[in-house]
């Protein structure tokens, strides 16, 4: 079977991928332990876990997640307004402010991992063990550079 060359067709591997983002999305909206936790955007959520554990810049976490800096200073706003995260001052820098977890973020953090774990083990026993550390396999790898000049 040929492969759908249009954006909206399933068979992209792009549109493959955000339906596994979201399978995973809804599996932490439905699971018990996190149901009542704020729901994250998808920026949100890649900010999240782009996040050092003693702090970012925004500047930093925009690069990271491929948004503008003023982008992200608004996604930092509501996430504080949720108390998600909380703003610190730099050690090394008075003028740069960085980006932790606040104690429901962390709580957030620790609950989804557990809840991903579960969801993991669920997609293991529905695709395989083999096919779930093959697709970790492959997603942990360096892709490289996207597009053609990326190419080795």
């Amino acid at each position: 079977m040929a492969a759908d060359k249009t954006l909206h067709g399933g068979g992209n591997l792009g549109a493959l991928l955000v339906r596994a983002f979201r399978w995973f999305e809804d599996g932490l909206a439905s699971d018990p332990d996190t149901a009542h936790l704020p729901r994250l955007t998808g920026t949100q959520f890649m900010t999240l876990v782009s996040l050092n554990d003693d702090g970012t810049s925004i500047a930093e976490l925009a690069r990271r997640v491929g948004v503008t800096r003023q982008a992200m200073h608004q996604q930092i706003g509501e996430m504080e307004k949720a108390s998600l995260v909380e703003l610190v001052g730099s050690p090394t820098d008075g003028r740069v402010k960085l980006v932790k977890l606040s104690l429901l973020g962390r709580t957030l953090d620790q609950k989804a991992a557990a809840a991903i774990d579960s969801l993991e083990r669920e997609l293991a026993k529905r695709i395989g063990t083999a096919a779930v550390s093959d697709l970790r396999a492959t997603l942990a790898a360096d892709w490289g550079t996207p597009g053609k000049h990326g190419r080795d």
